[in-house]
């Protein structure tokens, strides 16, 4: 598995992953909007989607196939989103999670912490000093 910032003929792929894993979402995908990708054998099985506004990033989706979870890929492409958001020089990074959703383990053990609650949890990461 490989995982890599993604190019411009990645992104059907990505929009169709997207719309695969989260029918209900009315995801936007922005000509600024940034994307880690992982693939296996030349076959995208994830994304992280995020997006750069002035010293903030926002991450706006993180999937996997579901017969790609739990091996690591997801915390690897998001390892990929933050490294950029801090070589950029960016300060916090947001993004919203259902509190009953397995990933929030993930965000926290990546150095997340919770911001707000309700139906989606907000979480919040600074960049480390």
């Amino acid at each position: 598995m490989k995982v890599r910032k993604a190019d411009a003929t990645d992104l059907q792929s990505i929009q169709e992953i997207a719309a695969l894993l989260f029918p209900n979402s009315r995801s936007r995908f922005l000509p600024d909007d940034k994307y880690a990708v992982a693939e296996r054998n030349g076959i995208l099985i994830g994304f992280c989607h995020y997006r750069f506004r002035e010293k903030t990033c926002f991450v706006a989706g993180l999937g996997v196939l579901a017969q790609y979870r739990n091996h690591g890929v997801g915390g690897q492409l998001l390892a990929e989103a933050l490294f950029d958001a801090d070589s950029n020089g960016i300060e916090t990074t947001l993004l919203k999670v259902r509190p009953l959703n397995t990933a929030a383990k993930l965000y926290h053990q990546m150095g997340f912490f919770e911001k707000r609650s309700g139906a989606a949890l907000t979480l919040v990461r600074k960049r480390p000093s």
